[in-house]
């Protein structure tokens, strides 16, 4: 009997990519850095003074409500949970080899998606594009920012801090 496998996260355009390094650039640029990740299973990886996450996009458009056991965007249900955790698995590894101490946390970006407030399914971290930076910023300090610098040198090309669009300061 074959087994069932659902789809895995659908990949994200580059709009969003490009606003997902806006909301990041939006961060304090001495206390966070960014890196682009080379996987599969996750987009990103943040690194700063209040921890590290791994950020995975999620590009669906419409209404994302909570189900039982994940989320549901539109008619589409979300999967991808457990590959953004193991992503965020294999993120601690790295950084423990670069002596960089720290928890990281899995984090599916919302870019398009009408949602409410930030949640945790199944482990993994569910943020609306707009919160992400006061998502990542607003918790208790847990690195020092030279040893996060360091460790996102580590871990791959640090993105400059103001890159991507900048919806706030458009004309």
């Amino acid at each position: 009997m074959p087994l069932f496998r659902r789809a895995g996260r659908p990949t994200p355009a580059e709009e969003d990519h490009l606003l997902l390094r806006g909301a990041l650039g939006k961060l304090d640029p001495w206390t966070f850095w960014s890196v682009p990740l080379n996987d599969p299973e996750a987009d990103y990886a943040v690194i700063g003074a209040t921890g590290a996450f791994v950020v995975a996009i999620v590009g669906l458009e419409g209404f994302a409500e909570p189900t039982g056991s994940g989320l549901l965007v539109g008619e589409t249900e979300v999967t991808g949970f457990r590959e953004v955790a193991r992503a965020a698995r294999r993120l601690h590894g790295r950084l423990i080899q670069a002596s960089a101490f720290t928890h990281v946390e899995p984090v599916l970006c919302l870019t398009r998606a009408v949602a409410g407030s930030s949640r945790t399914i199944r482990g993994v971290r569910v943020v609306r594009l707009e919160d992400l930076p006061s998502e990542i910023g607003g918790r208790e300090r847990a690195l020092d920012p030279s040893t996060a610098k360091r460790a996102a040198g580590a871990i791959g090309s640090v993105l400059p801090n103001a890159s991507g669009p900048r919806p706030d300061l458009e004309d």
